[in-house]
């Protein structure tokens, strides 16, 4: 128990269980989450750090740890406009990714999207492959960027998409087989316990993981 975790997203469905991973886990001895309000979690080895993360910079300090992981994502319904997208998924991510490349951290892991591209038609997309372009011109000394297909677990709200996803794969499971396994959804444990793998491989250089990857890992 040598190593600190900072995670940001902690509130989120990947945050959530991989936070249950960070606490359970003998590799770390301290694990900070910075949110906007505390959560209803207590451990010994739990720091909450309660933020404004329009001030994100003013928090440096709690980014000199081991590994930073990143679950921040919301949605265009959530996020109401194309500017707080955009503020959320690309400007949190990447002013969290500069803090932690100023800190010398040694790893820094992220959740993107399968279909991330700079150059996408589609809003969504782009976004996420400007973030990750971004993300790889930075001097992370490890830098892991996890693109899952549809996530499911238990959300608050209902999400239709997600439904029929667990539906077909449970009834249809040769949809997702070949060329389409990358598509195939993948439980939010599934991808926590990659990001937990990932960082306890402390490989350096920058690695890319879709859908079909995470699930052979988990």
């Amino acid at each position: 128990m040598s190593r600190k975790a900072l995670l940001i997203g902690a509130s989120g469905l990947v945050g959530s269980e991989l936070l249950t991973l960070l606490l359970e886990s003998d590799i770390y001895k301290q694990v900070t989450i910075l949110v906007r309000r505390p959560l209803p979690i207590h451990h010994e080895k739990l720091q909450q750090v309660v933020i404004d993360f329009n001030e994100l910079e003013s928090y440096e300090r709690y980014f000199r740890v081991d590994d930073v992981f990143s679950c921040l994502g919301t949605t265009r319904k959530k996020a109401k406009t194309r500017q707080q997208f955009i503020q959320v998924d690309y400007e949190y991510t990447l002013r969290a990714a500069v803090l932690a490349e100023k800190c010398r951290v040694k790893s820094f892991l992220t959740v993107s999207a399968l279909g991330a591209n700079p150059r996408s038609f589609f809003f969504y997309y782009r976004v996420k492959g400007e973030t990750e372009e971004a993300l790889q011109r930075l001097s992370l000394p490890s830098l892991h960027i996890f693109r899952p297909s549809l996530l499911l677990g238990k959300r608050q709200e209902f999400r239709f998409g997600e439904k029929m996803a667990g539906w077909l794969l449970g009834r249809l499971p040769f949809l997702f087989v070949g060329k389409w396994e990358k598509y195939k959804p993948v439980e939010a444990k599934q991808l926590a316990f990659a990001m937990f793998c990932a960082a306890a491989s402390c490989q350096n250089g920058t690695h890319i993981y879709e859908s079909d990857q995470v699930a052979s890992i988990s």
